[in-house]
């Protein structure tokens, strides 16, 4: 294969595995209750990832690299708990567009963190993205606020915060599965007294772990699986570029699979305010990535 081709492939299975990710948390929604599929979505991954490294070569982080894994871990642990709350409760591809407006909050994040400047464009996607989830909460009698909509936003503002958390963490001199792996690791334990502590069956859950049939233990190994090669395979690609931006048009290929695991594995009727509130949020996600880079192209034009 050429050379130029492989980053592509490689993002192209990463957004891929990573839907995949999202179809078998929704799956998963029909056997385990909210508070043990959160821990599970954490652990099963730290588990695999974890072997995996140790079966290859076995490294620990040192004293200094432990905190820039930990405060990721705390953002994992926010954002995979708000997701899997709204997949439970949304339909797939409006918690996976919602998850995806990650991108949007990084440069509010960094501005707060790092004193970045803002660019002028963040103003009308960030408009455009509040308008959809506003609309999308439209029906023939009126507004009915849909709260749910709000746990996949909050999905998609820490997974924005895990993002920025993620790039002070890669500058750590250890290999991309062993900072995921200990980062899932830690955000588990964070998740496990938690909800030990607000939830009552949370306990009982877990003495009936040992109950799942075959067929739910392999959608859980799964479920590991793809979060490792979503790992993997997106830092193979961005190791084969010279800038991220190369790569960002296929970011958003994650949508493209959503919206037709949507389809085939659910029959889910969205109304037409839903699908236009969905569209916005989606297009303001585009616009964030790709504006600046037309405007450069405009101004190196003129």
């Amino acid at each position: 294969m050429p050379l130029h081709f492989k980053p592509s492939l490689f993002m192209l299975l990463s957004t891929f595995t990573l839907s995949i990710n999202g179809l078998l948390s929704k799956l998963l929604t029909e056997y385990f209750d909210d508070a043990l599929l959160v821990l599970l979505r954490l652990l099963v991954p730290a588990i695999i990832m974890l072997l995996i490294v140790m079966l290859a070569k076995w490294a620990v982080p040192n004293k200094e690299q432990w905190r820039p894994l930990f405060i990721r871990a705390v953002f994992i642990a926010s954002c995979q708990s708000c997701f899997m709350l709204a997949l439970s409760r949304l339909s797939l591809i409006e918690a996976v567009v919602l998850f995806s407006t990650g991108p949007l909050f990084i440069p509010f994040i960094e501005r707060i963190l790092f004193s970045t400047k803002l660019s002028w464009l963040m103003l009308p996607t960030f408009t455009l993205m509040v308008l959809g989830v506003v609309i999308q909460n439209i029906t023939v009698q009126g507004i009915s606020w849909r709260w749910d909509l709000l746990l996949g936003l909050a999905a998609g503002f820490f997974n924005g915060c895990s993002q920025v958390a993620l790039f002070r963490a890669s500058k750590v001199d250890l290999p991309v599965m062993v900072i995921n792996g200990w980062s899932f690791a830690f955000a588990a334990m964070i998740v496990m007294p938690v909800l030990a502590l607000t939830q009552p069956n949370y306990t009982a859950s877990l003495i009936h772990m040992s109950e799942l049939s075959w067929g739910v233990v392999t959608l859980l190994i799964m479920l590991g699986f793809s979060t490792a090669s979503t790992q993997f395979y997106r830092s193979k690609a961005y190791r084969l570029v010279a800038s991220n931006s190369e790569l960002a048009p296929l970011i958003y290929t994650n949508l493209i699979f959503a919206f037709l695991f949507q389809i085939l594995f659910y029959d889910t009727n969205m109304t037409w305010l839903q699908v236009v509130g969905t569209g916005l949020i989606i297009l303001a996600s585009l616009l964030n990535t790709f504006g600046p880079r037309y405007l450069d192209y405009w101004k190196l034009g003129v």
